[in-house]
């Protein structure tokens, strides 16, 4: 399987203008383009399966992918919350209406599913990776058939996946780099005895921007 994971458009929290910072910030203009050119991108792209966050951001960035995939449906997982969330996710039918493919949520919501129930900060390091591992194990569950699951999420967030499928210690000191919209690819495959190993193929390849700028488009950065 090879997971393909994106993060979100820019978002009102990622402006340098603190005052204008919310719990659960939707995209900017900007972020909404960034995402449809994500999506534009999709197209092309080989994937059975979407699965996002169930933060606004990351809800808004999989619907420009799910309409231009004919609508494929949207599996919403809590525990891809980035880190640090307060718990202010959006319930199922409000979800709906930003996402309109958006599935009844794969996972229980609550304290329990982030560790509060252990006493963990959701800030802290180690927690948050064991978080990427389960979300990992969950999606390699539910799409054993797929040969590839693309997966919205969040910048620190997704670090955490990359380290967690890399089996890495990832220390916090250290950064896998997660632009707006920037695309990584960890495909899993076989190796010596059979056993399945994890190789980064892609990280935060964002070149959909760069031809969104080639077209005149006010999309940010971007590489050829």
């Amino acid at each position: 399987m090879e997971i393909i994971i994106v993060r979100h458009g820019e978002s009102v929290n990622n402006l340098p203008d603190t005052s204008l910072h919310t719990i659960d910030p939707d995209l900017t203009p900007r972020g909404l383009l960034q995402a449809r050119l994500l999506g534009e991108r999709a197209v092309g792209v080989q994937f059975g399966a979407l699965v996002a966050s169930p933060l606004l951001r990351a809800l808004r960035t999989a619907h420009e992918i799910s309409i231009r995939k004919g609508g494929m449906p949207v599996h919403v997982l809590h525990e891809m919350v980035e880190v640090g969330t307060e718990y202010a996710v959006l319930n199922y039918e409000d979800a709906r209406k930003v996402c309109p493919a958006a599935l009844p949520y794969g996972a229980v919501s609550g304290a329990e599913d982030y560790g509060d129930a252990y006493g963990l900060d959701i800030r802290e390091h180690y927690y948050n990776l064991g978080r990427a591992c389960r979300v990992l194990s969950r999606v390699r569950q539910m799409f054993p058939g797929e040969a590839a699951v693309l997966v919205v999420g969040h910048g620190q967030f997704n670090q955490r996946l990359i380290a967690a499928a890399l089996r890495t210690a990832f220390p916090p000191d250290f950064v896998f780099s997660q632009e707006n919209t920037g695309v990584s690819v960890l495909s899993d495959r076989p190796g010596q005895g059979g056993a399945a190993i994890t190789r980064l193929v892609m990280m935060n390849d964002t070149s959909h921007l760069y031809h969104g700028r080639m077209r005149g488009l006010d999309c940010g950065g971007g590489t050829p």
